[in-house]
Protein backbone atom coordinates (compact mmCIF):
# COMPACT_ATOMS: atom_id res chain seq x y z
CA UNK A 1 0.00 0.00 0.00
CA UNK A 2 1.09 3.41 -1.00
CA UNK A 3 0.82 6.82 1.08
CA UNK A 4 -1.63 7.69 -1.75
CA UNK A 5 -3.52 4.55 -1.06
CA UNK A 6 -3.68 5.08 2.42
CA UNK A 7 -4.69 8.84 2.80
CA UNK A 8 -7.67 7.82 0.35
CA UNK A 9 -8.58 4.73 1.83
CA UNK A 10 -12.13 4.07 3.40
CA UNK A 11 -10.26 3.42 6.75
CA UNK A 12 -9.02 6.68 6.62
CA UNK A 13 -11.38 8.39 5.32
CA UNK A 14 -13.34 11.00 6.95
CA UNK A 15 -16.10 12.03 8.42
CA UNK A 16 -16.29 9.37 10.46
CA UNK A 17 -19.49 7.08 10.83
CA UNK A 18 -20.81 3.79 11.95
CA UNK A 19 -21.24 4.31 15.52
CA UNK A 20 -24.34 2.93 17.15
CA UNK A 21 -24.94 2.35 20.85
CA UNK A 22 -26.57 -0.22 20.67
CA UNK A 23 -24.15 -2.88 19.46
CA UNK A 24 -20.88 -1.28 21.22
CA UNK A 25 -19.69 1.84 23.52
CA UNK A 26 -18.05 4.22 22.30
CA UNK A 27 -14.65 3.78 23.67
CA UNK A 28 -15.22 0.47 21.67
CA UNK A 29 -16.04 2.32 18.85
CA UNK A 30 -12.93 4.64 19.14
CA UNK A 31 -10.43 0.71 19.89
CA UNK A 32 -11.92 -0.16 16.48
CA UNK A 33 -11.35 2.48 14.62
CA UNK A 34 -7.94 3.14 16.02
CA UNK A 35 -7.10 -0.63 15.86
CA UNK A 36 -8.07 -0.59 12.31
CA UNK A 37 -6.20 2.61 11.57
CA UNK A 38 -2.54 0.65 12.97
CA UNK A 39 -2.79 -2.27 10.81
CA UNK A 40 -3.48 0.07 7.86
CA UNK A 41 -0.22 1.99 8.91
CA UNK A 42 1.61 -1.48 9.06
CA UNK A 43 0.42 -2.25 5.41
CA UNK A 44 2.58 0.69 3.98
CA UNK A 45 5.51 0.21 1.41
CA UNK A 46 6.29 2.99 -0.65
CA UNK A 47 9.65 3.22 -2.14
CA UNK A 48 8.42 6.56 -4.15
CA UNK A 49 8.05 8.76 -0.78
CA UNK A 50 10.72 7.37 1.09
CA UNK A 51 11.01 10.55 3.33
CA UNK A 52 7.83 9.29 4.51
CA UNK A 53 9.03 5.53 5.08
CA UNK A 54 11.95 6.87 7.33
CA UNK A 55 9.47 8.07 9.39
CA UNK A 56 6.55 5.48 9.65
CA UNK A 57 8.01 3.54 12.71
CA UNK A 58 8.16 6.78 15.38
CA UNK A 59 4.22 7.36 13.94
CA UNK A 60 3.08 4.26 14.76
CA UNK A 61 4.47 4.21 18.18
CA UNK A 62 3.04 7.96 18.98
CA UNK A 63 -0.34 6.85 17.19
CA UNK A 64 -0.80 4.15 19.53
CA UNK A 65 0.01 6.86 22.79
CA UNK A 66 -2.68 9.08 21.29
CA UNK A 67 -4.87 6.48 20.35
CA UNK A 68 -4.49 5.07 24.18
CA UNK A 69 -5.59 8.38 25.63
CA UNK A 70 -8.37 8.79 23.79
CA UNK A 71 -9.55 5.92 24.32
CA UNK A 72 -8.97 6.12 28.11
CA UNK A 73 -10.67 9.71 28.16
CA UNK A 74 -13.94 8.29 26.52
CA UNK A 75 -14.07 5.97 28.91
CA UNK A 76 -13.70 7.76 31.87
CA UNK A 77 -16.08 10.54 30.69
CA UNK A 78 -18.54 7.88 30.46
CA UNK A 79 -18.43 6.52 33.89
CA UNK A 80 -18.21 9.65 34.74
CA UNK A 81 -15.13 10.98 35.81
CA UNK A 82 -15.15 14.08 33.44
CA UNK A 83 -12.22 15.56 35.36
CA UNK A 84 -10.25 12.53 34.84
CA UNK A 85 -11.24 12.05 31.40
CA UNK A 86 -10.12 15.83 30.55
CA UNK A 87 -6.85 15.20 32.30
CA UNK A 88 -6.09 12.16 30.58
CA UNK A 89 -6.45 13.68 27.23
CA UNK A 90 -4.77 17.04 28.02
CA UNK A 91 -1.82 15.58 29.47
CA UNK A 92 -1.21 13.96 26.16
CA UNK A 93 -2.05 16.89 23.90
CA UNK A 94 0.55 19.39 26.16
CA UNK A 95 3.10 17.10 24.82
CA UNK A 96 2.71 16.36 21.74
CA UNK A 97 3.91 19.39 18.86
CA UNK A 98 0.98 21.61 17.52
CA UNK A 99 3.11 24.32 15.39
CA UNK A 100 2.62 22.70 12.01
CA UNK A 101 -1.26 22.59 13.39
CA UNK A 102 -1.20 26.22 14.31
CA UNK A 103 -2.53 28.52 11.46
CA UNK A 104 -2.36 32.40 11.50
CA UNK A 105 -5.76 34.04 10.19
CA UNK A 106 -5.63 37.54 9.09
CA UNK A 107 -6.97 39.95 7.00
CA UNK A 108 -3.79 41.34 5.76
CA UNK A 109 -2.99 38.52 4.02
CA UNK A 110 -2.61 38.70 0.68
CA UNK A 111 -0.75 36.60 -2.27
CA UNK A 112 -0.29 36.79 -6.21
CA UNK A 113 -3.92 35.33 -7.91
CA UNK A 114 -1.71 34.34 -10.68
CA UNK A 115 -0.49 31.87 -8.59
CA UNK A 116 -2.28 28.05 -9.26
CA UNK A 117 -2.78 27.61 -5.61
CA UNK A 118 -3.82 30.97 -4.36
CA UNK A 119 -7.21 29.77 -3.56
CA UNK A 120 -6.31 27.44 -1.40
CA UNK A 121 -3.91 29.78 0.45
CA UNK A 122 -6.17 32.52 1.19
CA UNK A 123 -8.82 30.02 2.27
CA UNK A 124 -6.19 28.70 4.89
CA UNK A 125 -4.88 32.37 5.61
CA UNK A 126 -7.72 35.17 5.04
CA UNK A 127 -10.92 32.67 5.15
CA UNK A 128 -14.21 33.81 4.62
CA UNK A 129 -16.03 34.37 7.65
CA UNK A 130 -20.47 34.32 7.83
CA UNK A 131 -22.71 33.64 10.80
CA UNK A 132 -26.42 33.19 10.16
CA UNK A 133 -29.84 33.69 12.69
CA UNK A 134 -32.87 32.31 12.20
CA UNK A 135 -35.32 35.45 12.74
CA UNK A 136 -38.86 36.00 11.62
CA UNK A 137 -40.59 39.03 13.40
CA UNK A 138 -42.42 41.58 10.63
CA UNK A 139 -41.35 44.16 13.31
CA UNK A 140 -38.27 43.45 14.09
CA UNK A 141 -35.04 43.06 12.78
CA UNK A 142 -31.78 41.65 14.19
CA UNK A 143 -28.64 43.67 15.22
CA UNK A 144 -25.19 42.92 15.14
CA UNK A 145 -24.87 41.97 18.72
CA UNK A 146 -27.44 39.47 17.86
CA UNK A 147 -25.53 37.57 15.89
CA UNK A 148 -22.35 37.71 17.86
CA UNK A 149 -22.10 34.85 20.72
CA UNK A 150 -24.40 34.53 22.92
CA UNK A 151 -24.32 36.79 25.46
CA UNK A 152 -23.39 36.01 29.55
CA UNK A 153 -26.73 36.39 31.08
CA UNK A 154 -27.65 34.08 28.30
CA UNK A 155 -25.27 31.45 28.54
CA UNK A 156 -28.29 29.01 29.79
CA UNK A 157 -28.97 28.74 25.80
CA UNK A 158 -25.39 27.45 25.27
CA UNK A 159 -26.08 23.78 24.03
CA UNK A 160 -24.18 20.57 23.78
CA UNK A 161 -23.09 20.31 20.38
CA UNK A 162 -19.92 19.23 18.40
CA UNK A 163 -17.69 22.04 19.27
CA UNK A 164 -19.67 23.09 22.03
CA UNK A 165 -19.54 22.89 25.78
CA UNK A 166 -23.20 23.51 27.72
CA UNK A 167 -22.95 27.06 29.38
CA UNK A 168 -19.52 28.35 27.41
CA UNK A 169 -20.55 31.10 24.82
CA UNK A 170 -18.41 30.57 21.96
CA UNK A 171 -18.22 32.63 18.60
CA UNK A 172 -19.07 30.31 15.55
CA UNK A 173 -18.30 31.02 11.75
CA UNK A 174 -18.67 28.84 8.66
CA UNK A 175 -16.19 29.50 5.31
CA UNK A 176 -19.75 29.94 3.64
CA UNK A 177 -23.15 30.67 3.98
CA UNK A 178 -23.88 27.11 2.41
CA UNK A 179 -22.27 25.55 5.30
CA UNK A 180 -23.78 27.51 8.20
CA UNK A 181 -27.11 26.85 6.69
CA UNK A 182 -26.65 23.31 6.18
CA UNK A 183 -25.21 23.10 10.58
CA UNK A 184 -28.27 24.84 11.20
CA UNK A 185 -30.87 22.31 9.92
CA UNK A 186 -31.35 23.90 6.43
CA UNK A 187 -33.89 26.48 7.94
CA UNK A 188 -36.36 28.14 5.39
CA UNK A 189 -34.32 30.61 3.46
CA UNK A 190 -37.31 33.37 4.35
CA UNK A 191 -36.01 33.15 7.80
CA UNK A 192 -32.36 33.65 7.48
CA UNK A 193 -30.23 36.43 8.18
CA UNK A 194 -26.61 36.71 7.53
CA UNK A 195 -23.48 38.81 8.60
CA UNK A 196 -19.99 39.01 6.92
CA UNK A 197 -17.33 39.15 9.43
CA UNK A 198 -13.83 39.57 9.26
CA UNK A 199 -10.75 40.11 11.08
CA UNK A 200 -9.36 43.46 13.13
CA UNK A 201 -6.41 41.44 14.14
CA UNK A 202 -4.75 38.32 13.56
CA UNK A 203 -5.71 35.19 15.83
CA UNK A 204 -4.50 31.76 15.50
CA UNK A 205 -6.17 28.29 15.51
CA UNK A 206 -5.91 24.66 16.14
CA UNK A 207 -6.29 24.02 11.88
CA UNK A 208 -8.09 20.44 11.32
CA UNK A 209 -9.56 22.34 8.07
CA UNK A 210 -8.38 19.34 5.80
CA UNK A 211 -9.78 15.78 5.54
CA UNK A 212 -7.31 13.05 4.96
CA UNK A 213 -8.39 12.66 0.84
CA UNK A 214 -8.04 16.66 0.45
CA UNK A 215 -4.64 16.78 2.45
CA UNK A 216 -3.08 14.04 0.64
CA UNK A 217 -4.73 15.88 -2.76
CA UNK A 218 -2.87 19.12 -1.94
CA UNK A 219 0.50 17.31 -0.94
CA UNK A 220 0.55 15.41 -3.56
CA UNK A 221 0.02 18.51 -6.12
CA UNK A 222 2.07 20.53 -4.56
CA UNK A 223 5.12 17.85 -4.95
CA UNK A 224 3.92 17.35 -8.44
CA UNK A 225 4.44 21.26 -9.04
CA UNK A 226 8.18 21.13 -8.25
CA UNK A 227 8.65 19.67 -11.14
CA UNK A 228 6.32 21.15 -13.86
CA UNK A 229 6.48 24.44 -12.15
CA UNK A 230 10.64 25.71 -12.41
CA UNK A 231 9.88 28.82 -11.35
CA UNK A 232 7.09 29.08 -8.47
CA UNK A 233 5.57 31.73 -7.04
CA UNK A 234 6.71 32.83 -3.92
CA UNK A 235 3.06 31.48 -2.06
CA UNK A 236 3.60 28.42 -3.77
CA UNK A 237 6.84 28.17 -2.52
CA UNK A 238 5.37 28.78 0.84
CA UNK A 239 2.85 26.51 0.93
CA UNK A 240 5.31 23.52 -0.16
CA UNK A 241 7.11 24.64 3.27
CA UNK A 242 3.87 24.05 5.05
CA UNK A 243 2.78 21.16 3.38
CA UNK A 244 6.38 19.09 3.70
CA UNK A 245 6.35 15.48 4.66
CA UNK A 246 7.13 16.56 8.16
CA UNK A 247 3.57 17.94 8.26
CA UNK A 248 2.29 14.76 6.32
CA UNK A 249 4.04 12.58 8.95
CA UNK A 250 2.13 14.42 11.39
CA UNK A 251 -0.94 14.23 10.23
CA UNK A 252 -0.59 10.91 10.53
CA UNK A 253 -0.01 11.04 13.99
CA UNK A 254 -2.89 12.84 15.05
CA UNK A 255 -5.41 11.18 12.67
CA UNK A 256 -7.10 10.04 15.74
CA UNK A 257 -8.16 12.67 17.57
CA UNK A 258 -9.14 14.43 14.14
CA UNK A 259 -11.26 11.67 13.32
CA UNK A 260 -12.01 11.07 17.09
CA UNK A 261 -13.29 15.01 16.62
CA UNK A 262 -14.96 13.99 13.05
CA UNK A 263 -17.85 11.33 13.80
CA UNK A 264 -21.44 11.63 12.40
CA UNK A 265 -23.89 11.87 15.20
CA UNK A 266 -26.34 8.99 13.55
CA UNK A 267 -28.98 9.12 16.93
CA UNK A 268 -30.75 12.32 17.20
CA UNK A 269 -32.95 11.20 20.43
CA UNK A 270 -31.76 12.65 24.00
CA UNK A 271 -29.06 15.10 25.40
CA UNK A 272 -25.90 12.98 25.61
CA UNK A 273 -24.00 13.09 22.86
CA UNK A 274 -21.02 10.27 22.67
CA UNK A 275 -19.53 11.10 19.50
CA UNK A 276 -19.37 14.89 20.66
CA UNK A 277 -17.01 13.86 24.25
CA UNK A 278 -13.38 14.29 22.22
CA UNK A 279 -14.06 17.67 20.36
CA UNK A 280 -15.60 19.13 23.47
CA UNK A 281 -12.65 17.94 25.62
CA UNK A 282 -10.49 19.52 22.51
CA UNK A 283 -12.09 22.65 23.38
CA UNK A 284 -11.53 22.80 26.79
CA UNK A 285 -8.27 22.21 26.43
CA UNK A 286 -8.02 24.66 23.95
CA UNK A 287 -9.60 27.20 26.04
CA UNK A 288 -7.56 26.60 29.12
CA UNK A 289 -4.28 26.59 27.93
CA UNK A 290 -5.10 29.33 25.73
CA UNK A 291 -2.22 28.53 22.36
CA UNK A 292 -4.67 29.36 20.18
CA UNK A 293 -7.57 31.62 19.96
CA UNK A 294 -9.60 28.88 18.70
CA UNK A 295 -10.20 25.81 16.40
CA UNK A 296 -10.94 25.54 12.68
CA UNK A 297 -12.19 22.03 11.36
CA UNK A 298 -14.16 20.50 8.53
CA UNK A 299 -17.76 20.30 8.80
CA UNK A 300 -19.07 15.94 9.54
CA UNK A 301 -21.57 17.63 6.44
CA UNK A 302 -19.17 17.70 3.58
CA UNK A 303 -19.12 14.20 1.50
CA UNK A 304 -16.26 11.60 2.51
CA UNK A 305 -14.62 12.13 -0.96
CA UNK A 306 -14.25 15.06 -3.27
CA UNK A 307 -13.33 18.10 -3.79
CA UNK A 308 -15.78 19.60 -1.08
CA UNK A 309 -13.27 21.19 1.34
CA UNK A 310 -13.44 25.23 0.62
CA UNK A 311 -16.43 26.00 1.22
CA UNK A 312 -16.94 23.35 4.43
CA UNK A 313 -14.96 24.53 7.08
CA UNK A 314 -15.85 26.09 10.26
CA UNK A 315 -14.07 27.82 13.27
CA UNK A 316 -15.30 28.14 16.97
CA UNK A 317 -13.92 30.87 19.36
CA UNK A 318 -14.54 30.59 22.99
CA UNK A 319 -14.68 33.80 25.29
CA UNK A 320 -11.84 34.79 26.59
CA UNK A 321 -13.39 36.46 29.58
CA UNK A 322 -15.91 36.24 31.73
CA UNK A 323 -18.61 38.43 33.36
CA UNK A 324 -22.58 38.69 34.30
CA UNK A 325 -23.63 40.21 30.74
CA UNK A 326 -22.20 41.43 27.68
CA UNK A 327 -20.02 40.39 25.57
CA UNK A 328 -16.44 38.95 25.37
CA UNK A 329 -14.41 42.21 24.68
CA UNK A 330 -11.34 40.07 23.55
CA UNK A 331 -13.74 38.34 20.55
CA UNK A 332 -15.30 41.79 20.35
CA UNK A 333 -11.67 43.68 19.41
CA UNK A 334 -10.95 40.36 17.40
CA UNK A 335 -13.55 40.70 14.54
CA UNK A 336 -16.05 43.66 13.03
CA UNK A 337 -18.89 42.09 11.36
CA UNK A 338 -21.57 43.68 9.32
CA UNK A 339 -25.31 44.58 10.29
CA UNK A 340 -27.27 41.48 9.43
CA UNK A 341 -29.55 41.37 6.00
CA UNK A 342 -31.86 39.20 5.02
CA UNK A 343 -30.95 36.74 2.80
CA UNK A 344 -34.17 36.85 0.86
CA UNK A 345 -32.86 40.80 0.65
CA UNK A 346 -29.72 39.67 -0.91
CA UNK A 347 -30.94 37.12 -3.17
CA UNK A 348 -33.11 40.37 -4.64
CA UNK A 349 -30.07 42.33 -5.12
CA UNK A 350 -27.67 43.35 -8.74
CA UNK A 351 -24.99 44.88 -7.17
CA UNK A 352 -22.06 42.40 -8.82
CA UNK A 353 -21.24 39.20 -9.65
CA UNK A 354 -18.05 38.63 -10.36
CA UNK A 355 -17.96 38.12 -14.74
CA UNK A 356 -14.82 36.11 -14.16
CA UNK A 357 -13.95 33.70 -11.34
CA UNK A 358 -10.75 33.98 -10.13
CA UNK A 359 -8.89 32.54 -7.32
CA UNK A 360 -9.41 36.05 -5.46
CA UNK A 361 -12.89 35.44 -5.16
CA UNK A 362 -14.53 33.40 -2.24
CA UNK A 363 -15.42 30.40 -2.71
CA UNK A 364 -15.20 30.92 -6.64
CA UNK A 365 -13.90 27.29 -7.12
CA UNK A 366 -15.81 25.52 -4.32
CA UNK A 367 -17.96 22.50 -4.88
CA UNK A 368 -21.45 21.43 -2.96
CA UNK A 369 -22.94 18.34 -2.99
CA UNK A 370 -26.87 18.77 -3.03
CA UNK A 371 -27.53 14.66 -2.73
CA UNK A 372 -25.91 12.10 -3.79
CA UNK A 373 -26.03 12.19 -6.96
CA UNK A 374 -25.50 16.07 -7.55
CA UNK A 375 -22.29 17.74 -7.26
CA UNK A 376 -22.33 21.27 -8.13
CA UNK A 377 -19.97 24.21 -9.04
CA UNK A 378 -21.17 26.20 -5.05
CA UNK A 379 -20.58 29.32 -8.03
CA UNK A 380 -23.96 28.32 -9.53
CA UNK A 381 -26.26 28.64 -6.62
CA UNK A 382 -27.62 31.52 -4.75
CA UNK A 383 -26.05 30.89 -1.66
CA UNK A 384 -22.26 32.23 -4.00
CA UNK A 385 -24.34 35.10 -5.84
CA UNK A 386 -25.16 36.25 -1.69
CA UNK A 387 -21.94 36.18 -0.61
CA UNK A 388 -21.15 38.20 -3.76
CA UNK A 389 -23.61 40.56 -3.10
CA UNK A 390 -22.24 41.03 0.25
CA UNK A 391 -18.83 41.24 -0.46
CA UNK A 392 -19.88 43.62 -2.60
CA UNK A 393 -21.56 46.11 -0.22
CA UNK A 394 -18.41 45.62 2.28
CA UNK A 395 -16.01 46.66 -0.15
CA UNK A 396 -18.12 49.37 -1.71
CA UNK A 397 -18.06 50.91 1.54
CA UNK A 398 -15.18 49.32 4.36
CA UNK A 399 -17.27 51.03 7.31
CA UNK A 400 -20.17 48.32 7.46
CA UNK A 401 -18.11 46.04 8.70
CA UNK A 402 -16.86 47.07 12.05
CA UNK A 403 -16.51 46.02 15.64
CA UNK A 404 -18.94 46.06 18.42
CA UNK A 405 -19.09 49.00 21.14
Amino acid sequence: MTFEDLFNSSEMSLPKEGFDDKRETFDQFLESTFSRYRDLLKQVDDPVHVDLMQRLASVRSEVDALASSIIDSARSFLVGHVNEAYECLARQLDGMEWALFRTTLSDRFTCDLRDPFAQYWLAMRRPSLYRIRVFRNDYEMPRREDIFHVPYEKRRLVNNQRYSIDGLPCLYFGSSVWICWEELGRPPIDTVWISRFKFAEDVTVLDFQFPPHHFWRVYKSLLDAKTHIPQPYVGMTDLQNQFSPEFAVKYLICWPLIAACAIRRKNRLGAFVPEYIVPQLVLQWVSQRRKVDGIRYFSVRMPSKGMHVLAHSNCVFPVQTFSHSGYCPTLKRQFSLTDPISMDVLRALKLNRPAVLDRGVPNAWAQVRLNEDLDIAYSQTDFFDVESQLEYLVNESPDRCRSLP
